[in-house]
């Protein structure tokens, strides 16, 4: 089992900036649930959240913005995301 994280403070610390647009400004950055969201019982778990601004975690929550996954890949770990131009994107962590 995955283990949660000592809080969502020191995971948006560790992550640094949002995971989609890459904004560094800590006090705009939320932890998103997003393999099981909140309403389902998702858990703030380091293998169902990421790290996002306000902006990304409206869209993400809008359907704008979907993750299709997180990988480990030769360049490290990256994200899949569909943008809100139906675009797939690939961004490192």
């Amino acid at each position: 089992m995955t283990e949660a994280f000592r809080s969502k403070k020191q995971f948006k610390q560790s992550a640094g900036k949002c995971q989609i647009c890459g904004e560094p400004d800590y006090a705009v950055l939320d932890v998103h649930r997003w393999r099981v969201e909140g309403k389902d019982g998702g858990k703030y778990r380091v293998d169902n959240c990421v790290c996002v601004c306000c902006l990304c975690h409206r869209k993400l929550h809008d359907k704008k913005i979907t993750i299709t996954g997180i990988h480990q890949s030769t360049a490290g770990k990256v994200i899949c995301f569909t943008d809100e131009n139906g675009a797939e994107q690939i961004q490192k962590l």
